[in-house]
């Protein structure tokens, strides 16, 4: 089993959909405000700023559309747009059984890394490391996915009862930190700003255990039971044309290295 994760984990198997093509009409803004949810995310979304709320702001520009927001553990925002409770969400990864209720638009691409504590900086190189060694711990987001052999690797940990669940990122680093988890899975712009802010920058270490695989596409989530399919193609055009026009870009450059940003813009 271990030698399979190992193939799976270099070759890689997340690839991005094709993007749609620019349609005349801007979205029809729906007579009440879209309820969307952000959830707390690194440099992506923290106590109200970040790549994300800079995107909606765009999209709000671009649209004329009024958006009433709110905060949410991510658990709970996949499940109140899989009952309509919600309209959209940001940063969302696409999955068959998410297919089902909503459609995306994805506006970056980002690439999970293995973040190691004390107990396993050491000793353990790869994830072929980390699974003979029984005696430690992963960390998960409750309903995060990662990529196709991330989530591998993941569920082979959960079989053996060395998976750890939480509610959110920043809780997820706490753990980190006090040693109740061994390892996690994040993003740079992610795991830059909570390793900064806990003070574990210099206990910690990262590594890549997927080297053949690429980011993974994230994007803007729309619940197909607010957003028929021509509307949703709508939304895919403007933020398709914010890649297109360099607006992407400037929003992330004002909190990213050039280098990331360059990672990003590839979807």
């Amino acid at each position: 089993m271990i030698l399979a994760l190992v193939s799976m984990l270099a070759t890689g198997i997340v690839h991005a959909g094709n993007r749609q093509p620019v349609p005349s009409a801007l979205p029809v803004c729906p007579a009440s405000p879209i309820k969307l949810a952000f959830y707390e995310f690194g440099l992506l979304f923290d106590n109200g700023e970040g790549i994300d709320k800079d995107v909606i702001d765009e999209l709000a520009k671009r649209t004329d559309c009024k958006f009433q927001s709110q905060v949410q553990v991510r658990a709970r925002i996949w499940s109140d747009l899989e009952s309509g409770v919600l309209d959209m969400s940001v940063s969302g990864i696409r999955t068959p059984q998410r297919d089902s209720f909503a459609w995306c638009a994805p506006y970056l691409s980002i690439k999970n890394q293995a973040v190691l504590g004390t107990k396993a900086a050491n000793s353990v190189k790869s994830a072929n490391d980390f699974v003979s060694r029984s005696e430690l711990v992963f960390g998960v987001v409750r309903s995060f996915k990662h990529g196709t052999a991330q989530d591998r690797l993941i569920q082979i940990l959960r079989e053996q009862g060395r998976v750890v669940e939480s509610p959110d990122v920043l809780t997820l680093f706490q753990k980190l930190k006090s040693g109740r988890i061994d390892a996690m899975f994040s993003q740079q712009p992610v795991y830059t700003k909570y390793l900064k802010d806990l003070g574990i920058e210099t206990t910690t270490i990262v590594q890549d255990w997927t080297p053949g695989e690429k980011g993974v596409p994230h994007g803007l989530i729309l619940a197909k039971s607010r957003f028929p399919e021509v509307e949703a193609k709508k939304w895919q055009a403007v933020v398709q044309e914010m890649h297109s026009d360099g607006t992407l870009r400037k929003i992330f450059q004002r909190r990213l290295t050039a280098k990331l940003v360059e990672q990003l813009l590839e979807f």
